[in-house]
């Protein structure tokens, strides 16, 4: 099948899909996160699992990235092992603040998440992050608050001038 018999839609949407990747800069890679989380008991929590617990997510690959459009978007490795961009799956990333040192971005799914990811070198330039989570609403089986740090592979901060 020679390309110029494809669909024109189906070229042209390969190719957009193609630059949004390419076309992606990477602002933050960071890995494993620990730290503490109230799980509320509401949805599918038992009254015996709710409470203040040490949390984690061990799978840990959280990046950053600026978009080609300039939009940001937060890729993380879930439970399942699975890459899942935040910004695809309904979110919105917004950033807050920045200074030369830290930056922090707002990811929000209206009803159901809240969370704050602050990137920032330490006073030896070692990269870390922290991400502040608030999650409910109808469209959450699992609802908690919590607190979660973890260290930077690296972080570019000239990337959001």
């Amino acid at each position: 099948m020679k390309i110029s018999t494809l669909p024109r839609y189906l070229l042209t949407l390969c190719l957009i899909i193609f630059a949004k990747h390419v076309f992606s800069q990477t602002i933050a890679t960071c890995g494993k996160t620990e730290g503490f989380a109230l799980y509320h008991y509401q949805g599918l929590i038992k009254k015996s699992d709710s409470g203040f617990k040490k949390d984690e997510i061990p799978s840990g690959l959280v990046t950053l990235q600026k978009k080609a459009n300039g939009n940001f978007d937060i890729l993380l490795v879930d439970s399942r092992k699975k890459i899942i961009s935040l910004a695809q799956d309904g979110g919105e990333i917004v950033l807050l603040r920045k200074g030369s040192r830290d930056a922090t971005f707002m990811h929000y799914h209206v009803g159901m998440v809240i969370e704050l990811y602050t990137f920032w070198l330490d006073n030896d330039d070692k990269p870390h992050y922290d991400i502040v989570q608030s999650k409910g609403g109808n469209g959450m089986p699992v609802h908690k608050s919590a607190v979660l740090s973890g260290q930077c592979d690296s972080i570019d901060f000239r990337l959001l001038e």
